[in-house]
């Protein structure tokens, strides 16, 4: 035949066309995520240009964040630094991040998406301000109209290039309007909006010790000062640690002791500054209770303890955080790596636990308890300070083990062993004045016989 042996020439429009619709695409990339999630995304944004622009990272103290959320509209600013247009146009509104995308360095952001998805999640309509040092824009999407178009492309409805804006005239606000039903409900409750608070101060919690004012609904978070007894005249002194894998990750842990407070005591662990897990005293962290191997079940003997572990890295990829960015990769070699090391210093904090918990139980006065008093009088530091000297810390952890004070000699007489309720068992120990149950039911019994007998 004429034609045989030729390649078979399909006709112009043989080809399939496959590409998503924005509903879809829309649904799903909302699916999976809280709208408490949505406003850590856009969070997370303003955190990472304020790091970005403070020039003094000891200080964030002239940095500000401004969220609003009621039944009508949602909205946050912040003064780090606006968004530039070049940036805007590049890479800031693609969904996911482009091919010859240049990763921010230190940021919280991964992917490329959350402030869309947060847009979506949250409502219908956006408004977009942004004044950066070279460039300011305005931009309003409208998101029913722009689901029904075919073009995926966002238009800027203002904007100017080659200005020259003072870093404190800087700020980017969004505002989103027409919220979604559940997003309204959700502002509307008072439980959601006091959880929402809670949980943006506890993540953000290292940049506010460090100065940054968060502001919801007018009211300024407040997040615990996360501290550690640091005095060298006494001999205590924190441990530290410091890995550099062979990527740009690094893991740096500082551990001591602070307050004796239960809900504050564990480990901390931040990735890029922002706490993704902790206070945990669980089995990812190593208070397993296994014998010999990792580090006791958490008690109040260990209410002090304190270890905080930062992971650090330009390209955030690499940091061993799950993707919604609230948990550890436990599968994680380099986590793992340094959980193991978490072990090993947090088990020679232990010993100081160990050694104040052995001076109270021997029955000394408390004027003889002579570590109890020495850690009681310590100077309790800021870990925001600690970190900023950190080269002159040593690896493992210092106290002043030889002035524990010896154990007296053993009482004679009758051993007398008796439970009663916690509560009860307070009030005695704060009537007599000891930290010690021993002595308060010593005192106690010796308070009735010589009112009561003799």
């Amino acid at each position: 035949m004429e034609n045989e042996g030729l390649a078979f020439q399909p006709p112009n429009d043989f080809s399939i066309k496959v590409y998503p619709t924005k509903e879809l695409f829309i649904t799903m990339l909302v699916k999976d995520i809280t709208i408490r999630d949505a406003i850590g995304d856009l969070v997370d944004n303003s955190v990472d240009a304020i790091k970005k622009n403070s020039g003094n990272p000891s200080s964030l103290s002239n940095f500000e964040i401004h969220i609003e959320a009621s039944q009508k509209y949602f909205s946050i600013s912040d003064n780090g630094g606006g968004l530039e247009v070049k940036v805007a146009k590049e890479s800031a509104f693609c969904f996911g991040k482009p091919k010859n995308y240049v990763q921010g360095v230190h940021t919280i952001g991964q992917f490329g998406i959350g402030m869309k998805r947060a847009f979506f999640k949250l409502g219908n309509y956006v408004d977009i301000h942004s004044d950066a040092l070279t460039s300011s824009f305005e931009m309003h999407i409208d998101v029913d109209i722009w689901r029904e178009k075919e073009e995926w492309d966002f238009t800027f409805d203002k904007f100017q290039e080659h200005i020259s804006n003072p870093i404190e005239k800087t700020r980017t606000l969004i505002s989103v309007s027409k919220l979604n039903s559940d997003v309204q409900d959700q502002f509307n409750d008072k439980q959601f909006m006091i959880d929402l608070k809670n949980e943006i101060a506890l993540e953000h919690m290292y940049s506010i010790n460090r100065g940054l004012n968060i502001f919801i609904n007018n009211e300024k978070l407040v997040s615990k000062n996360i501290t550690l007894i640091y005095d060298e005249e006494k001999g205590i002194v924190p441990a530290y640690w410091k890995h550099s894998f062979k990527n740009t990750l690094q893991a740096e842990i500082l551990a001591g002791i602070s307050d004796d407070i239960n809900k504050e005591g564990g480990w901390y662990v931040f990735c890029n500054e922002r706490l993704i897990l902790g206070p945990d005293t669980s089995e990812k962290t190593g208070w397993t209770g296994a014998n010999g191997n990792e580090l006791p079940k958490y008690h109040d003997q260990y209410f002090r303890f304190r270890g905080y572990v930062f992971f650090n890295a330009d390209d955030s990829s690499l940091l061993p955080w799950n993707t919604t960015k609230n948990g550890m990769n436990m599968d994680s070699p380099d986590f793992l790596y340094v959980r193991n090391q978490m072990i090993i210093i947090g088990k020679q904090v232990k010993k100081i636990m160990d050694d104040m918990k052995k001076e109270r139980e021997r029955g000394n006065p408390e004027s003889k308890q002579n570590l109890n008093n020495v850690v009681k009088r310590a100077a309790v530091v800021p870990v925001v300070k600690v970190m900023s000297n950190k080269q002159s810390l040593p690896t493992v952890y210092k106290y002043p083990e030889t002035i524990i004070s010896p154990a007296p000699k053993a009482k004679k007489g009758t051993k007398i062993t008796f439970y009663k309720p916690d509560p009860i068992v307070q009030k005695a120990k704060k009537y007599f004045e000891t930290d010690d149950k021993d002595v308060a039911g010593e005192l106690a019994f010796d308070y009735f016989f010589e009112n009561e007998i003799e």
